[in-house]
């Protein structure tokens, strides 16, 4: 892509940096603090659950409002504010109430600032601006130095590190977002206008009616229902896989290692792996995404012993990466470009968000009565019954081309 604007790429990396600096603290180690500060395994299932439940509740009504209008600049700036606010109230307050509401403030906005970046960034990537898995790749990338180097400063000083890390993070997520260039097209490219950005084609009302068949749509809800599980499998990992591999033995430096051998895998499929998906399809990169979640955490349960475990994270290029881009290719090759952010957040919200949320809050209680490998089983059966559900998505399209 010659015409890249290199300039708008390295802002949206660093966007994105920005936000996957504080995630690659909160996933790994965000538990481990809340436990250190009396929360107990089904509490913390339940701050997750409720952070989940709230994007099924408010996500799509902010989606939408971002997609009408020319509002997704203003909606974008406004949900990365929450999460820089969010964040720094961890770092600031005490006691479990204003902890609990600054820990859903962050897991409820980053669940929606992630669509409408990724929307975005869409965008740019279609006028031929930047590219999007490079630039996404740039969000991995600064997530796997921070697992590294957290698990390094948090192994020597105390896990309260962690917090402060998520407020500074935060807070430089807002900064750039104020200065992104989010508004027409680049004078460098040579692209035509980008449809996305014509929100004023239609009016509200034909809108709202167009987001509702969408979210009434059997092909739709089935997609949506497939993601879900797959990504939603990931919910014992994001939550418990600290708790669990502590109680392992293994340190804060080795547990950052594992985290970033599994974003390594998921980088190398962001960066070579475009010509694939237009080979292969995004319905079969989902597939082979559930199949490899299956694989994964029947493996993570059986704990086997420490090199084996850095084998198994590899598989995350497939749980996640895979997975994730398809159903990103999938929303951008097959629905109305103007209604992108209501189906990327309905992706993020009622697929993914509920089902996340509903398996981490069973989670807690599962790992609380019978250990990790309980809640493995109960993730790895998700992921199969995703790979099975897009198997039928895939098996439905090809009989629909043959009629």
């Amino acid at each position: 892509m010659s015409s890249r604007n290199w300039r708008v790429q390295a802002h949206y990396s660093a966007f994105y940096a920005a936000q996957f600096v504080l995630l690659g603290v909160q996933l790994p180690f965000l538990s481990g603090w809340l436990a250190r500060e009396g929360c107990s395994a089904p509490e913390i299932g339940w701050l997750s659950g409720l952070s989940l439940g709230a994007r099924l509740l408010f996500g799509p009504a902010v989606a939408f409002w971002a997609d009408r209008d020319g509002n997704h600049p203003r909606a974008l700036r406004l949900v990365s504010l929450l999460f820089g606010a969010g964040a720094l109230g961890l770092a600031l307050f005490g006691g479990k109430p204003l902890i609990a509401l600054s820990a859903v403030a962050v897991l409820w906005s980053f669940g929606l600032l992630v669509p409408l970046s990724d929307t975005a960034i869409l965008r740019a990537d279609r006028r031929g601006d930047l590219h999007y898995g490079e630039v996404r790749a740039a969000g991995s990338a600064a997530f796997l130095l921070t697992n590294i180097a957290a698990g390094f400063v948090i192994a020597r000083t105390s896990i309260d590190i962690a917090v402060v890390i998520m407020a500074f993070a935060g807070m430089a997520t807002f900064l750039v977002s104020a200065t992104l260039p989010l508004g027409a097209p680049s004078p460098t490219s040579t692209h035509s206008p980008d449809p996305l950005a014509q929100t004023g084609e239609r009016r509200g009302d034909e809108r709202w009616r167009e987001a509702a068949t969408l979210m009434t749509t059997p092909k739709f809800l089935l997609f949506l229902a497939t993601v879900g599980l797959i990504q939603g499998s990931h919910a014992a990992y994001y939550s418990f896989s600290i708790l669990h591999w502590t109680g392992l033995g293994y340190a804060a430096t080795t547990i950052g290692f594992l985290w970033a051998t599994g974003v390594i895998a998921e980088i190398f499929v962001l960066t070579q792996v475009r010509g694939l998906v237009r080979r292969i399809g995004p319905e079969v990169l989902i597939i082979i995404g559930g199949a490899g979640a299956a694989a994964r955490w029947l493996l993570t349960g059986s704990e086997p012993p420490l090199p084996i475990l850095f084998i198994v994270q590899t598989l995350h290029a497939l749980s996640f990466a895979a997975a994730y881009l398809g159903a990103v290719e999938y929303v951008d090759r097959s629905l109305p470009k103007r209604l992108t952010n209501t189906a990327m957040t309905l992706m993020s919200t009622t697929g993914v968000g509920a089902v996340t949320g509903l398996a981490t809050i069973a989670c807690g209680y599962l790992y609380e009565a019978n250990g990790a490998k309980a809640i493995y089983a109960l993730t790895a059966a998700m992921a199969f019954v995703g790979a099975a559900g897009g198997f039928v998505r895939s098996r439905r399209a090809a009989a629909a081309v043959t009629e």
